[in-house]
């Protein structure tokens, strides 16, 4: 086919078909382009709803009011961060007609089942993959398990051009149909053209993300390796644990590594004060999710003018409407994640982690199982802030924790 895009809902990578071939190679589907589009070349709008998980970056739900339709919030499993597949199918009315489940932060959501809902029911399954780039569910690559798969090029992300992203897709007639939108609505083979404005990027993102490819390629397995003696750290600590692993994901490529945090078992200790001192312990970030769409600072489509379509449908998209209990209870108290360079650092390295963690165990005066011994309380952990260097843990942690022996391109 002819070359073809990468695009956010604003701006758009043109990628050669060079680069394109790559890409489709990498995923295990074909062809580029991202969310809003996808929506417009199916048809999805006015009328229509798209079930969403309510722990996400807000241009997940952002992209369904975009199109006039209505974004539904569907609370996520608090083992895996990722959509609640029980919840979703309890979800669909005769309005439905797509679903988006996100592979978020350090764990892909459960495709077998979402894909099966989506079958039954007759549903578009659309990835957001912005966080999965390298990714695979049962040798396949995310993204290429729904008619569409998307993922972002956002500077944060572990393969980046400042902005942008990419969509694969299988489908022929939708590939054509989103190459029409990127270019003005320009009339593709046998008359396909959807109106729409202009989303090209310059080569010269594309160029950057081709090497970055090749390299990803590489270090895909590396992410994979180093974030699985991440979570074997993490399960020898005490009051913490790995995020479940379905088996059926074959690797694992992170945009953050995430754990969960159990208050109770240390002396109900807020979440926020242990990820600060988990932060001063390592001298590395250790942060909340993303906000809950129902308390995001940046998700109140109801406030704009272009979506007062009706009174019925303001309340719609008016996000305190929605309940989502697990994703605030991670978001306030039991979710830990820490940027995706952490990955780089060598197995042999992730026991500073449990380290670390153990370290603030024992100024809790906190006891488990799983760490012998009686703990010496302490009032330094959480409340001093960062420690002098040469203390603890840091002294051997600082400007070493990324040390890989492997290491990423």
């Amino acid at each position: 086919m002819r070359s073809s895009l990468i695009t956010i809902p604003v701006l758009v990578v043109y990628f050669p078909v060079r680069s394109e071939a790559r890409w489709a190679a990498h995923t295990g589907a074909r062809e580029t382009a991202l969310v809003k589009l996808t929506l417009e070349s199916l048809d999805v709008g006015f009328g229509d709803e798209v079930i969403v998980p309510g722990l996400t970056w807000q241009a997940t739900a952002s992209v369904v009011c975009d199109v006039n339709a209505v974004p539904v919030m569907v609370d996520v499993d608090p083992t895996t961060l990722c959509i609640d597949p029980s919840k979703v199918e309890a979800a669909i009315t005769p309005r439905t007609r797509a679903i988006i489940p996100v592979h978020l932060y350090h764990r892909m959501a459960d495709l077998d089942r979402l894909t099966e809902i989506a079958r039954k029911h007759s549903l578009h399954l659309v990835e957001d993959a912005a966080h999965a780039h390298g990714s695979q569910w049962d040798g396949r690559g995310a993204g290429s398990h729904g008619v569409f798969g998307s993922f972002s090029f956002q500077s944060s992300k572990t393969m980046n051009c400042a902005e942008g992203g990419a969509l694969v897709t299988s489908s022929e007639d939708l590939y054509l149909r989103v190459v029409s939108q990127r270019s003005c609505g320009r009339e593709q083979k046998n008359g396909v053209k959807v109106h729409s404005g202009n989303y090209r990027l310059t080569s010269l993102q594309a160029a950057l993300l081709r090497g970055q490819l090749a390299a990803m390629v590489e270090n895909a397995p590396v992410f994979d390796r180093n974030g699985q003696a991440l979570d074997r750290a993490v399960d020898a600590a005490p009051g913490v644990t790995s995020l479940r692993r379905n088996p059926r994901i074959t690797r694992q490529v992170g945009y953050s590594f995430c754990f969960r945090y159990e208050p109770l078992e240390y002396d109900g200790i807020a979440g926020d004060v242990f990820r600060r001192a988990l932060s001063a312990e390592l001298c590395w970030p250790f942060e909340s999710t993303y906000a809950p769409l129902n308390h995001s600072e940046l998700y109140y489509p109801h406030t704009k003018k272009r979506h007062a379509l009706s009174a019925e449908y303001l309340m719609a998209i008016t996000p305190s409407r929605w309940e989502l209990p697990a994703a605030e209870a991670l978001w306030k108290d039991h979710a830990v994640t820490s940027p995706w360079p952490i990955m780089g650092m060598a197995p042999t390295r992730a026991r500073l982690l449990t380290d670390a963690i153990a370290a603030g165990s024992r100024n809790c005066g906190h006891t488990n199982s799983r760490n012998s011994g009686v703990f010496e309380g302490g009032p330094e952990w959480g409340n001093r802030g960062r420690r002098r260097r040469g203390e603890g843990v840091q002294s051997d942690a600082h400007g070493k924790l990324l040390a890989s022996e492997a290491s990423l391109k």
